[in-house]
């Protein structure tokens, strides 16, 4: 792995990652039941007028359908403890990031939150996943920053690469940390729209060649190196990606697709490149700025 970060596309191709040839697969997914998910406070553009909005009874009849549609795909569902303080805990794809290494070895890092009421969150996913049978790890102590797991942190399917956003939620040298720790490439994606303030609002990676994206999510530099490294890249309606957050997508399998439901120029899209798109009601947690792939943290075995 090279220390440097691949932040152009003449660095991608100067040094393309290699190929990881067996991976652990999907096999789960870790959620939170939303027994006390609010919306107290404004941390990201979506929550804008949406304070004691959320109507319980709706959340807890959506986050039913997540769970319903992840079991629909063959994967098992997980459970994290909910706590009456954390009433973020439902967004479990940031406290902490399970992911395949260099050698295709599924492992868990422990995230670093920026926001104060969030960081007890950590101590729960690491207490789920090493029941579950991952042993866990965090970043070493002297690297400054915070780091919020997969929010910020995708996996390029079939290769020892990460693809890392830096906004305003995850730091550069917490990434570069975690690639090491994984002996991984790092490739850096700068996030400049309020809008998109985590990777996962605005980049999917459905395979090793073909990934969904948010143009206006990134800057030139940004969009160029994803031009470069995908085969084909499958455009996010910006008005979905904006209203649904239809960028908000997740692929465990390379086939199926769960997304936001009400984005329906997104979905034929993925339609039209062969995927099976899932629809799932997100509407109360959009008002909280996350969908579907904010709400669960993928298991590997």
């Amino acid at each position: 792995m090279s220390a440097d970060p691949i932040t152009t596309a003449q660095q991608w191709n100067d040094r393309p990652p290699r190929p990881v040839p067996l991976e652990a697969p999907v096999t789960g997914a870790l959620l939170c039941p939303p027994d006390h998910f609010d919306v107290v406070d404004v941390r990201n553009a979506h929550m804008e007028g949406q304070i004691g909005t959320i109507d319980q009874e709706l959340a807890w009849n959506q986050w039913l359908g997540l769970a319903d549609a992840i079991e629909s795909v063959g994967l098992s569902v997980h459970l994290l403890e909910s706590h009456e303080q954390l009433v973020d805990a439902v967004f479990t794809a940031n406290p902490s990031l399970v992911i395949n290494d260099g050698e295709g070895i599924p492992r868990a890092i422990i995230g670093r939150m920026s926001h104060s009421n969030r960081r007890p969150e950590s101590s729960l996913h690491r207490q789920a996943l090493e029941k579950i049978g991952l042993p866990c790890q965090e970043i070493a102590d002297q690297v400054e920053g915070c780091w919020e797991g997969n929010g910020d942190t995708l996996r390029h399917p079939g290769w020892a690469l990460i693809w890392c956003g830096v906004g305003s939620r995850s730091d550069i040298d917490c990434h570069l940390e975690v690639g090491r720790m994984l002996d991984l490439e790092v490739a850096i994606l700068q996030l400049p729209d309020p809008d998109f303030y985590h990777l996962d609002t605005a980049l999917t990676l459905l395979d090793d060649r073909r990934a969904a994206y948010v143009p206006a999510a990134f800057d030139e530099t940004g969009r160029a190196l994803l031009e470069t490294a995908f085969d084909g890249l499958i455009e996010v309606d910006d008005q979905e990606a904006r209203d649904v957050l239809a960028g908000n997508l997740w692929c465990p399998d390379g086939e199926h697709v769960l997304m936001s439901a009400g984005a329906p120029v997104t979905q034929s899209r993925l339609n039209s490149e062969g995927f099976q798109v899932v629809e799932i009601e997100t509407g109360e947690f959009l008002k909280s700025g996350g969908s579907v792939f904010c709400m669960r943290q993928e298991i590997r075995a």
